[in-house]
């Protein structure tokens, strides 16, 4: 536990280094942000306005709960798709950017949303595999309540696990959706196992510790805000807290979007920045042992 641990903490430290280099990374992860809010307002707003919502959960009777489950998991669906597709899209576009930097360019949000823009054809495609995969689990869920929910757990953290390097695959060879989870999947099981992915939730635990200090600064500006009698100086103070959190929350999401592309492209013997100590990924790559 402590050589995996000890193992993360360098690669954390390696994915935020990268990323206090190139502090421009940070805007793909905040666009990615304000367009799944875009997408989960685009949808909420109608369906409550409409009166969906409610419909839905006060259906009676087999025929109306059938109707009601067939159109709240097709709207399930099509915000599933949308989701995924915002996240996938601005993932592949900080990828690129990350590969710009590592083939020792100057990282640009125009030559990272251009890769972006090239990949659309399979970034569509994976949204459209993982919105099938995201109702069914859904339905799951839905279909016993407490053992629902646990086989779904289950599911979707091996999901999760299987497509680790799907959005890289995606970004760097341009694979389609089936091509990018075989090889993602094959990679797991053929040469790093479990071992990765164990590294990988250490390094999302770590990140969160990166980011404390930011986080807790914007909470408390955050009750300051709601605390003080002024309303000006409330919306100064709540509009800061916001923005330390988004910049915290972002930081975080791009440190493991660029891990992922400096593991992938380790493994593909790709060109790695001669500052990166490469030994570290030797030890994350080793098979799991029973």
């Amino acid at each position: 536990m402590f050589e995996s641990f000890s193992r993360s903490w360098a690669y954390a430290k390696t994915s935020y280094g990268i990323l206090w280099e190139n502090k421009r990374l940070l805007i793909f992860p905040i666009l990615s942000g304000i367009a799944a809010m875009v997408v989960t307002a685009s949808f909420l707003i109608p369906l409550y306005g409409s009166g969906a919502l409610e419909h839905w959960l006060q259906s009676t009777g087999d025929e109306g709960r059938q109707a009601s489950r067939a159109g709240m998991y097709a709207t399930a669906f099509l915000f599933y798709f949308c989701h995924y597709f915002v996240i996938v899209f601005f993932n592949t576009a900080l990828i690129g950017s990350t590969l710009m930097w590592m083939n020792g360019q100057t990282p640009t949000l125009a030559g990272g949303l251009s890769l972006a823009v090239k990949r659309l054809p399979q970034i569509f495609g994976w949204a459209v595999l993982s919105a099938v995969i995201g109702t069914l689990l859904r339905i799951v869920e839905n279909s016993h309540k407490r053992a629902g929910q646990i086989v779904a757990a289950i599911l979707g953290s091996a999901w999760t696990a299987m497509t680790f390097f799907v959005v890289p695959v995606i970004a760097v060879d341009g694979a389609g959706p089936i091509e990018a989870f075989k090889r993602s999947l094959k990679t797991l099981r053929s040469t790093w196992g479990t071992a990765l992915v164990g590294n990988f939730f250490s390094l999302v635990i770590l990140g969160l510790l990166f980011t404390f200090p930011i986080l807790l600064v914007g909470l408390l500006l955050l009750y300051a805000g709601f605390s003080v009698g002024s309303v000006p100086l409330m919306i100064l103070l709540i509009g800061l807290s916001v923005g330390l959190i988004a910049i915290a929350i972002a930081a975080s999401s791009a440190a493991d979007t660029i891990f992922r592309a400096l593991l992938f492209s380790y493994s593909t013997d790709r060109t790695i920045p001669a500052g990166i100590d490469t030994s570290q990924f030797d030890a994350a790559f080793a098979p799991s042992k029973e």
